[in-house]
């Protein structure tokens, strides 16, 4: 919670210090770094239905990449992408063997997903402060591995597959610290994360925040 609040003082301080965009025409920034998605807090709760199974769950971070190349009129298209797995421990779960007879017992899942798509940047921040806004379309991977094998899986435990991922990038923000490294704050809304936030690295742009027109 206390790095959640973190960044959105980050994002509100940067938002705050950018006034007008100028993306240089061959600019590179890559972001990496981690965020949370609904995906995995919804996969790490632990609860037990009545008379039924217990679940217990945990998820890892959503590991975050991204790489944009800037354009003229503050326009940068990239790709970026996520990974977070997904595990939880199905205990007391009862289902009819091959034999036809009810049998109780317990087995443990891992869900990952893989998102990469391809984003559209709009810029809007300036010198060290790169604002920006966007949106993402690609796909979603999913795989599910089964780590008990003496369970019948279930109807519901699908083995994987692919969904269409669409993500709206409501605002983004890098912050240098020098003129090719800073730190960056994300929020999304879609696949893979709806916040992160890590370590971005920019080449090909001056950042002294003189203006060259």
């Amino acid at each position: 919670m206390q790095l959640l609040k973190s960044f959105l003082l980050l994002a509100a301080v940067c938002v705050a210090v950018a006034s007008h965009g100028q993306k240089e025409e061959g600019a590179i920034a890559v972001n990496a770094g981690v965020g949370y998605s609904f995906f995995g807090l919804l996969g790490s709760l632990n609860f037990s239905v009545q008379d039924e199974f217990e679940i217990e769950g945990k998820a890892t971070p959503v590991y975050t990449g991204a790489i944009d190349y800037g354009f003229d009129n503050n326009i940068s298209i990239g790709l970026g992408g996520g990974y977070q797995a997904v595990s939880q421990n199905i205990k007391n779960y009862s289902y009819i063997d091959a034999n036809g007879n009810e049998t109780t017992s317990s087995f443990k899942y891992e869900i990952s997903r893989l998102n990469l798509g391809l984003r559209a940047l709009y810029h809007f921040g300036n010198g060290k402060i790169d604002a920006y806004s966007g949106a993402k379309i690609g796909m979603n991977y999913y795989s599910v591995d089964v780590e008990t094998k003496d369970v019948d899986n279930p109807s519901w435990l699908r083995t994987g597959g692919t969904s269409f991922g669409f993500q709206l990038i409501p605002i983004g923000v890098r912050a240098y610290v020098s003129n090719n490294l800073g730190i960056f704050f994300e929020t999304g809304v879609g696949a893979p994360c709806f916040i992160s936030g890590g370590i971005c690295l920019g080449f090909g742009e001056d950042r002294s925040g003189n203006s060259t027109n």
